[in-house]
């Protein structure tokens, strides 16, 4: 009994003097590790370290761009009763700016402090943009680090709402209204920063301004046109709810007007015409039957000299000016594959290689130096060497095909192809890297036909026609397209 006494009593000093030395045991702080640096931001870890609980009245961090902690900045987290880690987080801090960082807490009125960490914020950096090339309203993404909450994009002079700013590190903005230059450089700012990308973005371009309505606020289908020094020929074909069209209209781009031009030929649909030649087409007495002309004339400005006939019949017949000569692709009546070529010396006509696809004037064509580029109804872009009698795909249309009759004019190193039937696309191709741009949709009635088009100084005109079934007052519509304007 004696010895169970003892025993207890000796439990319980030993007891009371580990309080005892608990009590004495000093409490630390320490500055533990830096878990994060951003651009404007740091985020870092410290522990209060203790075998007992404790009460600190305040915790946390000081900052300072000083050693000597003059001007702190302080990131209070208020109170603690136990020991162990704590993190503070911060934001609103200098770009690429060197801070000293300490933990501290304050206890019983005593302010206890951890080692000096010295670390240096972020400088912001893109890695990459996309697209390069949009309009407005759309959304361009902008990849890199380190940009903070504030961060500010513009396309040249032009803010650029940030949609989102993900983990500091993607912008999503929206592209704004271009204010009439087509390529900006994108900026970003930063605080006292900015940082202009290495390269520019563009914005999609083409400007139609409508110039003229065709005379007589008449509607003609199934016509022929061309264009020389003297103007733009629109003529024969068929008027909408009314007879052939006998004759042809000329416009003078550099008066805006239009005259009228005879035509001492019999008048006909589906002919084929360029700059130079006009021939073939035919007449409709019957729902397909055809009467077929094979006329065949040389153009000089706006009068026809007559040639000997055509060999054959040619119905809707894609042709292009080639060297003097002619050269005549397809058309309806089982010619859809077949190349003839005129000779104006010898004034003969030789039939080449077969096309690769079926042309006419479902598809388009423009010559370019040695070479004949085609557009296909299918969206195929080929070209053809006339005296290596040859064809290469060169690429392929991305934009709408719709129903056929595409346009396909030049500029330089640059070709604008589109407007199928019942579309607005149009698209702009460079010949030499064989890239595509979309080009701004076409105004006007949307569904609508080419009637006819040309280029001149840079500019490209169409003649676009309501489709037939489109009933009402409307007309055939002339506008003019700058490819590099908005």
């Amino acid at each position: 009994m004696q010895l169970l006494r003892t025993s207890f009593l000796f439990l319980i000093l030993l007891v009371f003097w580990s309080c005892t030395q608990e009590d004495d045991t000093p409490i630390l702080v320490a500055t533990e590790e830096v878990l994060f640096v951003g651009g404007d931001k740091i985020r870092i870890s410290g522990r209060l370290l203790a075998n007992r609980e404790v009460l600190a009245e305040d915790h946390g961090f000081v900052f300072s761009t000083q050693a000597s902690f003059t001007s702190p900045i302080i990131v209070s987290l208020g109170e603690k009763t136990q020991p162990g880690r704590f993190i503070g987080e911060k934001s609103g801090f200098k770009l690429s700016q060197t801070y000293f960082v300490k933990a501290f807490a304050t206890i019983n009125g005593q302010s206890l402090e951890g080692k000096v960490i010295e670390l240096s914020t972020l400088a912001p950096a893109v890695t990459s943009f996309a697209p390069s090339y949009g309009v407005a309203g759309q959304e361009l993404v902008i990849q890199g680090k380190n940009f903070p909450e504030g961060t500010r994009v513009f396309f040249g002079n032009k803010e650029a709402p940030v949609l989102q700013n993900v983990f500091e590190s993607r912008l999503n903005v929206k592209i704004p209204a271009t204010t009439g230059q087509i390529i900006v450089p994108i900026k970003l700012k930063v605080q006292d920063k900015e940082i202009t990308l290495p390269n520019p973005f563009e914005y999609q371009a083409g400007k139609y301004t409508k110039i003229s309505d065709f005379p007589g606020g008449l509607r003609i289908y199934e016509n022929t046109y061309f264009t020389n020094a003297l103007g733009f020929h629109v003529g024969l074909g068929k008027v909408k709810f009314g007879d052939n069209y006998p004759k042809f209209q000329r416009f003078n781009p550099s008066t805006g007007t239009w005259s009228e031009v005879s035509f001492p030929g019999n008048r006909r649909r589906f002919a084929f015409a360029t700059s130079s030649y006009l021939g073939g087409g035919a007449l409709e007495p019957a729902r397909d039957q055809f009467v077929y002309d094979r006329s065949f004339w040389k153009i000089n400005g706006s009068s026809f000299e007559r040639l000997e006939d055509l060999p054959f019949n040619s119905r809707d017949a894609l042709a292009v000016d080639w060297e003097g000569g002619l050269l005549l692709f397809g058309g309806l009546d089982g010619a859809s594959l077949l190349v003839r070529a005129y000779d104006p010396v010898q004034r003969t006509w030789v039939t080449k290689r077969n096309a690769p696809i079926a042309l006419g004037r479902n598809a388009a064509a423009f010559a370019r130096a040695t070479r004949v580029i085609v557009l296909g109804s299918n969206g195929q872009v080929w070209e053809y060497n006339p005296p290596l009698d040859s064809w290469q795909l060169l690429t392929t249309y991305p934009g709408n095909k719709g129903q056929g009759f595409p346009i396909a004019e030049v500029i330089g190193s640059k070709a604008y192809l589109g407007l199928f039937r019942a579309t607005q696309e149009l698209w702009e191709l460079n010949l030499e890297t064989l890239t595509w741009k979309a080009k701004n949709p076409i105004i006007g009635f949307p569904q609508s036909i080419n009637s006819g088009h040309f280029q001149l100084n840079g500019s490209i005109y169409f003649l676009r026609t309501p489709e037939e079934s489109v009933s009402g007052s409307l007309t055939m519509e002339l506008f003019k397209f700058n490819p590099d304007a908005i």
